[in-house]
């Protein structure tokens, strides 16, 4: 018997909602050329409008679905998918850069 049936519970686990976009930080391994790492991004994320931003130290910062984020996960060129807290307006207005 289980915890949950011994004291008559149910136990639901869920995620967000797949296709619910939002921003994610998408690390580069050491080894992978940037410009490289760039395109496949911009061919994976579909515009460069989702791409919001990156650096040449190897990360990016994309705007796309979970389930996207999931699958780019999967990538041997990718090192680390996760979701971050990201205000374009803010970024733009401290930094200067104009940001879709």
């Amino acid at each position: 018997m289980s915890l949950a049936e011994r004291f008559g519970a149910s136990i639901e686990v869920s995620g967000p909602d797949p296709d619910a976009e939002a921003f994610f930080f998408v690390k580069r391994p050491d080894s992978i050329d940037h410009d490289a790492f760039v395109t496949g991004l911009l061919g994976l994320v579909g515009t460069s409008g989702r791409l919001v931003l990156h650096h040449r130290s190897g990360f990016a910062v994309v705007r796309v679905s979970h389930e996207r984020a999931q699958r780019l996960r999967r990538l041997p060129w990718i090192d680390t998918v996760g979701g971050v807290r990201f205000d374009p307006a803010q970024f733009a207005a401290v930094t200067g850069a104009p940001v879709p």
